[in-house]
């Protein structure tokens, strides 16, 4: 009657259980952390730095239109809003080796 249920994503009422494409938020929170970590880290490596930079301005500013939010709170909000810009640019990283496993 209503279609298949889409079982990747789900969203419990307390909101404290978000799973999205098979992640839950606690993953996506530490993946954020990681990627601010990660960034921190090679803020002194121009090479890295303009790896991470490209990035965040090719993604971070859809959820971000005036690059005033924390690193951490964009990922997150990328996450939430724009899931496929959010695992390309997880996948980029961990591609230039920039995200620890």
């Amino acid at each position: 009657m209503f279609g298949k249920l889409n079982v990747s994503r789900k969203v419990s009422i307390n909101r404290k259980n978000i799973s999205l494409k098979g992640e839950c938020m606690e993953d996506i929170k530490k993946i954020a952390m990681k990627i601010f970590n990660s960034y921190e880290d090679a803020y002194l490596d121009k090479e890295k730095r303009k790896i991470f930079e490209d990035l965040f301005d090719k993604y971070l500013m859809k959820v971000d239109t005036t690059g005033k939010m924390e690193i951490y709170d964009a990922v997150i909000k990328l996450a939430g809003q724009y899931r496929d810009d959010y695992d390309q640019m997880v996948k980029t990283l961990k591609e230039h080796s920039l995200l620890p496993e």
